[in-house]
């Protein structure tokens, strides 16, 4: 089973309230969904390519910990040494970032938008550590550009 990363608008509404004070029509977040999705996908691409080194682990972008890979594990895939956490095959990376890919998730609709992938250990390795979630600067990071979008500039 794959992971999806959903939103719905009441949410990017928070923060653009916050930012500009207004309220952004649902219309809005579907047009701008494209845009959106290069920014969604350019966050996973630098949490990825930051990822700690697999015998460390460390904080990715977003705030959130990655646990280093068990000494056992390394001892018995030595090549995974000195690589870097979730990124021995970029299978999954993949599956989230190039246009196309068969295991990529991008849905929009009035009023929410759906990113992931359905490749199958996704699951797995989300729970044991997530690489696709919301946080404050994609958030605004979002926001800043639906109220640029909105406003023309």
């Amino acid at each position: 089973m794959g992971i999806k990363l959903s939103i719905d608008s009441s949410e990017i509404n928070k923060e653009i309230k916050r930012i500009a004070g207004f309220k952004l029509k649902a219309k809005d977040i579907a047009q701008a969904a494209p845009a959106i999705r290069l920014m969604m996908q350019e966050d996973v691409d630098t949490r990825f390519a930051n990822a700690p080194r697999t015998e460390v682990g460390g904080e990715v972008l977003g705030g959130v910990q990655w646990r280093s890979l068990s000494e056992s594990y390394l001892v018995q895939n030595p090549k995974r040494f000195g690589g870097q956490i979730l990124r021995d095959t970029g299978e999954l990376q993949q599956s989230l970032t190039s246009e196309g890919h068969p295991y990529g998730v991008f849905e929009v609709s009035e009023t929410e938008i759906v990113f992931g992938t359905a490749l199958g250990k996704a699951s797995r390795l989300q729970r044991d550590r997530p690489f696709i979630f919301w946080h404050p600067i994609l958030l605004e990071k979002i926001a800043d550009y639906l109220i640029r979008w909105i406003g023309g500039v």
